[in-house]
């Protein structure tokens, strides 16, 4: 065996040659273990199938439809969901499956086969330059992971991420151990982890900075530059500075949608202080080794913890022997890895998806607890075979019995289908919709968004583009009047089909069928509707009701300002007075949406600025100042944009403002705007 100089760098250290043994052969069957677990049933757990999922093999076909170019004839780098530019490997990775009819095993079972780059490398890892005796029982560990097992069953790309991070790490070690040609490779599998997932690019800068800085002496020994790792370094970055240069708002307009505190306006070191609290929970042994964890239930295992309980002690254990050994290189990559995973969760809200990656130095800690122990136990006992015998069966039982308990009691673990729930349904409702129009070809459907995220892509994936049917909500028929017909049949869940039972407007209310959740309560109404005789009278009084302004109390400059507005039906009005870009208020209907603030004391103000959404607006601004008759009007026209603007309005003075009166006009032909404001600042001198 090669003995490793931890304290000297070496330039090159020749690969040892190794027979295949039983080591190899048991490392083998783990990964088969590790992907029959990933593929059993790979369409019916998770039992959803989320919108995150279906836009990569969206985005994907219409990549390969538009021949590899976006709507301006480049390239794309990244692309655009939820209103961000949050995807990039993992839609060109779907590009591959496009050929074929879409189905849930392709767009997941891609993702899964990729994540076997995590347990593969991982093992090779610590056979390689760990020196671990027991090395094969990676993917037997990474299998039990309930996080993992859950997550690598999914497309969502932070899946993906990760297995690349633990890629990245492996071939830095080949590069660091082994031989310097391999920087290149370190250096592309680290550019596919940034291109990956967005929360793991602070992730892959910090880990590369604490390498060039730790190993230094070795990167330039002999005071030679790597000028092909520095070339390929720059060719792996150009994507993304091209993409930055093209899209320069992209960073802060993705920050503000995840409502991170980056994008507020309180002190650096308050944002400092933020950071350090929330990095904190990443490690927090409470938020991976209990179940009550605090993430969404979509992303939990139920009863169960983010990281098996009865690996926590090898864990702890691997640390312990870690911080032992930190003048290796390898040893201590491990532990650099453990405290750079957290922190591109850190700058937003943790979740166990942004924080997956930590599992990799979690499942390096615990693989070298494991050998530590059952090398104890070999130098305790005569016979090894049994001890280890009892770990590979254990771990392999475990792993049978996770996979039959998700697949067949997980429909039932959480009763929530619905939005802020599983969000159940979009295989099944879409099934459901093709067999009523093969026996209704005239129908015209309408489903209700309410469900699930990004309905619409969830609905296109299964039903094709364009959409045979229609997304849309209940709400714009009991809100307004619209066209009613018989060939009508609405698709609502719950809460939408009592919205109709109880609004009075519809008669005749026809069920036609119904599709039940996994529980066996109804989940989805197919309904016919007629409008009550005389329905016109009741729009009309709820329309006059509606246009009635709101009043309320806010605490603004130290004093109680009484303000009147319009309607909202997003928001409460003092979000758009709270210093937080990232809270709303949303008009319910009005165009003009009316603030007026009158304040007990003057206010001292040159100015107002009020962030506002895409659409073009037209802001005026009515001042009564203290001393004046006749109030001061001005105004400010924005012609639209791609991200929220501030629309800016300065006064030719400085005024003692008693009185401020804001009409935000939408200035688009859409008959039923719903204005948004972010937020309202007031300039003074």
């Amino acid at each position: 065996m090669i003995q490793l100089d931890s304290s000297v760098p070496r330039k090159a250290i020749a690969e040892e040659k190794r027979p295949f043994g039983w080591a190899e052969a048991l490392f083998i069957l783990g990964l088969v273990l590790y992907l029959a677990t990933r593929f059993i049933a790979l369409d019916k757990f998770p039992i959803y199938f989320f919108s995150d999922e279906a836009i990569q093999t969206e985005l994907a076909a219409k990549l390969v439809e538009n021949g590899f170019k976006d709507s301006n004839g480049h390239l794309p780098i990244y692309f655009e969901n939820g209103g961000q530019f949050n995807l990039s490997l993992s839609v060109w990775l779907q590009t591959l499956v496009t050929p074929f009819a879409r189905s849930i095993w392709l767009t997941r079972g891609l993702s899964a086969l990729l994540t076997t780059i995590f347990p593969l490398t991982l093992g090779l890892a610590l056979r390689d330059f760990l020196k671990r005796k027991y090395w094969w029982l990676a993917p037997f560990v990474v299998s039990v992971l309930p996080s993992w097992f859950l997550h690598s069953r999914t497309a969502f790309e932070t899946a993906l991420g990760t297995a690349l991070f633990c890629a990245f790490l492996y071939f830095y070690l080949r590069y660091r151990m082994q031989d310097r040609d391999y920087l290149p490779i370190a250096l592309l599998f680290g550019a596919l982890t940034f291109y990956a997932y967005a929360p793991l690019q602070l992730v892959v800068v910090l880990t590369g900075l604490v390498l060039l800085l730790t190993d230094w002496r070795y990167h330039f020994e002999g005071k030679k530059v790597p000028w092909l790792s520095v070339a390929t370094l720059i060719i792996l970055i150009l994507p993304y500075l091209l993409f930055r240069i093209r899209h320069p708002e992209s960073l802060g307009r993705h920050l503000s949608i995840l409502q991170s505190y980056w994008s507020g306006t309180a002190p650096f070191m308050t944002k400092l202080g933020e950071f350090f609290n929330r990095y904190l929970k990443g490690l927090d042994p409470r938020y991976w080794f209990t179940a009550k964890n605090g993430d969404l239930i979509r992303h939990q295992m139920k009863d169960m913890a983010h990281f098996s309980v009865l690996l926590a002690p090898f864990l702890v254990l691997g640390l312990i022997k870690t911080l032992g050994k930190l003048k290796h290189p390898a040893w201590r990559m491990v532990l650099f890895a453990l405290l750079v995973a957290p922190t591109g969760a850190a700058l937003v809200d943790p979740a166990i998806t942004r924080n997956l990656v930590t599992l990799v130095p979690f499942a390096f800690l615990t693989c070298i607890g494991l050998d530590s122990h059952l090398r104890w136990l070999g130098g305790s006992l005569r016979n090894t075979f049994f001890p280890v015998a009892i770990v590979v069966l254990a771990l392999l039982g475990s792993s049978i019995w996770m996979t039959h308990t998700a697949i067949n009691k997980g429909p039932l673990w959480y009763r929530d289908y619905g939005l802020y729930g599983m969000q159940w349904g979009g295989k099944e409702l879409s099934a459901e919709i093709k067999t009523y129009q093969a026996e209704n070809p005239d129908a015209k459907i309408i489903v209700s968004p309410t469900w699930a995220n990004n309905t619409d892509i969830i609905m296109s994936f299964f039903l094709g583009d364009p959409l045979p049917i229609e997304v849309n909500s209940i709400k714009d028929w009991t809100l307004n009047q619209k066209e009613l017909d018989k060939s009508m049949v609405f698709i609502l869940p719950p809460d939408d089909y009592q919205t109709a039972q109880t609004s009075n407007k519809f008669t005749n209310r026809e069920l036609i069928r119904t599709l039940e959740w996994p529980n066996g309560e109804t989940g989805f109404y197919f309904v016919r509707l007629e409008y009550v005789e005389n329905v016109e009278n009741l729009f009309e009084r709820e329309k006059v009701k509606r246009s009635e302004h709101e009043k309320s109390t806010i605490s603004l400059f130290d004093q109680d300002v009484e303000v009147t507005h319009s309607p909202l039906d997003i928001g409460v009005i003092s979000n758009a007075f709270d210093g937080n870009t990232n809270t709303v208020i949303r008009g319910l209907e009005a165009n003009p949406l009316q603030i007026l603030l009158e304040f007990s004391e003057p206010v001292g103000m040159s100015g107002i600025r009020l962030l506002v959404g895409l659409p073009p607006h037209i802001l005026y601004v009515e001042i009564s100042v203290e001393g004046k008759q006749q109030p001061l009007r001005y105004g400010k026209q924005s012609f639209g944009t791609e991200k929220n603007e501030w629309l800016n309005v300065k006064f030719t003075g400085d005024y003692p403002v008693t009185r401020i009166n804001l009409s935000l006009k939408e200035n688009t032909a859409n008959p039923n705007p719903h204005i948004h404001i972010w937020e309202i600042e007031f300039i003074q001198k």
